[in-house]
């Protein structure tokens, strides 16, 4: 995982170097953000059945206990700062990564329940 954060902090100081080929677009950081908010999110989960198994004294629930836990409520996003752009500047490829990113979001979501 640390290595992860590694790798998207590198990214970051590429995005911001003019030199640097290829450089990483924003887009490229954001899709690369989730799926490192998708690993955390995983590993809170598995951290919440850990402590589940304690408090059940170190014994299996039943599978209808699994069922009624909910899953934690999503992280909100950060605001972007300056202008906002526009829906109309962006290209169908984008909007396609961006739907197929929430599609495997809510696939891994829908998995680890």
């Amino acid at each position: 995982m640390a290595q992860k954060f590694y790798q998207f902090r590198e990214l970051c100081e590429e995005n911001l170097n003019p030199n640097a080929h290829p450089r990483p677009t924003s887009q490229d950081l954001a899709g690369f953000w989730d799926m490192l908010q998708l690993s955390i999110e995983n590993i809170s989960m598995k951290f919440d059945e850990l402590h589940q198994l304690k408090a059940n004294n170190w014994k299996q629930m039943d599978p209808l206990d699994k069922k009624e836990r909910r899953a934690p409520p999503p992280v909100p996003k950060k605001p972007a700062k300056g202008p906002a752009p526009l829906i109309r500047e962006r290209s169908l490829e984008s909007s396609q990564r961006q739907e197929a990113r929430k599609r495997l979001m809510a696939a891994k979501r829908a998995a680890s329940v």
